[in-house]
């Protein structure tokens, strides 16, 4: 079995960390390890799963894992990366995110045994006076304007509130906090957080004298943006189903670049490196045919859905992108066809020249006649040769029916 640091590092995942050598972090004694997790939506997106697949990693080294979710911080927000400052959120809307992020991590984790811990439990009880007294004293303004995102917004006299620029400390105090409860030795976050981490680090060697460890990974780029996946990025993909569909996910993934399908198969699954060279040998040899891409959408949705979603995702592209119909859809895939390509309620005899103007695959009566004189329009994958056939009930199954202009114009029937 390959060790912990040679797993990590092969998989792209230790990028900064606070030891000489990183097999002192992950090879020698075993260690508690914790994650924190920003609250600030009701939900997690997919960057997030590179953290939680890291701790599962440190889990099923034998290490004790902590996922740390942000209830208190989360009310002051994390300044990083962001050119304004964020919006403050109500206690009440990050307790319901809180309870959002923590049943998809559990989902993740599956039966894994973790420990879930919230901020808010300890930072609102926190005195002030002593705060500053007791935690305040060991940071300096001098150490803290030196970090990017303090000069960045400095540089371009944006606004910092002292809210924002405090938000180091308190990450610093969960740090103190949770190895003082749990002996937690080690933090791990994604590069945009190693200066935060970085001061817990030195926080608890001056305060408390002990020994503890930083570890980062890289951001997680989408390529054909060249921006990070996160919530704050248009076309987030979310791990909530009602957010970012089990389907939307897996045609996301299914229409990854092809330079981007090891990194995402290295960092977003839990394959094996064999599993995941076999799989790359065979996509390079035919790219065409996505079959990397396919098992990336395939683990990945898993991961986050379950078996079902895929299952149900899968029989949803063999409809829309595929020669057939809807004989054999199951009722998940029918709910889901209708919420994944535009749809048209109809009555069960309408007209297919009227269906086809009601549902904006033909402009006029005349160019749906037209369209169908062409053999240009199919029902469930066959083709309409009749300008005066009507809709059946015979066609739809489960109240669901697709009709297709040509390849590409597509339309769920709903029956109403």
């Amino acid at each position: 079995m390959a060790k912990l640091s040679e797993t990590l590092r092969e998989r792209g995942y230790a990028y900064q960390f606070s030891a000489e050598k990183l097999e002192t972090i992950t090879d020698g004694p075993k260690r508690t390890v914790y994650l924190g997790i920003d609250p600030s939506a009701d939900s997690l997106h997919v960057g997030n799963l590179v953290g939680l697949l890291v701790l599962r990693r440190f889990l099923e080294d034998g290490h004790k894992v902590i996922i740390l979710t942000g209830g208190g911080t989360g009310m002051i927000g994390d300044p990083g990366g962001k050119a304004q400052e964020r919006n403050l959120l109500d206690e009440e809307t990050i307790a319901k995110n809180s309870k959002a992020v923590s049943a998809q991590i559990r989902r993740v984790f599956g039966k894994g045994d973790f420990t879930e811990e919230n901020n808010a439990k300890w930072l609102t009880k926190l005195n002030l006076l002593e705060f500053l007294r007791d935690v305040g004293k060991h940071f300096t303004v001098n150490a803290m304007i030196k970090k990017d995102v303090v000069k960045d917004r400095l540089d371009k006299e944006a606004p910092l509130s002292f809210t924002e620029f405090s938000y180091s400390l308190l990450q610093g105090y969960d740090f103190l906090y949770l190895n003082e409860q749990y002996a937690c030795d080690v933090q791990v976050g994604g590069s945009d957080q190693w200066s935060n981490i970085l001061a817990g680090v030195e926080f608890i060697r001056r305060k408390a004298g002990k020994e503890v460890f930083a570890l980062t990974w890289p951001l997680v780029v989408n390529k054909s943006t060249g921006k990070k996946f996160g919530k704050s990025e248009e076309g987030a993909i979310w791990l909530d189903a009602e957010k970012t569909s089990p389907f939307k996910m897996y045609q996301f993934f299914l229409n990854i670049e092809d330079d981007a399908v090891e990194e995402l198969l290295l960092k977003l699954t839990m394959l094996t490196g064999a599993e995941i060279d076999a799989a790359m040998e065979m996509h390079k040899r035919n790219p065409a045919a996505r079959h990397g891409q396919e098992i990336l959408a395939r683990e990945v949705t898993v991961l986050v859905h379950g078996a079902e979603a895929v299952a149900t995702a899968e029989q949803i592209s063999q409809v829309l992108f595929g020669d057939g119909g809807v004989k054999d859809i199951s009722v998940a895939a029918a709910k889901g066809l209708a919420a994944s390509a535009p749809s048209c309620a109809v009555s069960g005899e309408a007209e297919l020249v009227d269906v086809l103007v009601d549902a904006k695959l033909a402009t006029s009566k005349r160019e749906a006649r037209q369209f169908i004189t062409d053999g240009a329009v199919t029902l469930n994958g066959e083709a309409v040769t009749d300008e005066k056939r009507a809709l059946e009930k015979s066609d739809f199954t489960h109240n669901v029916a697709l009709l297709k202009r040509g390849k590409r114009n597509v339309c769920v029937l709903t029956l109403s």
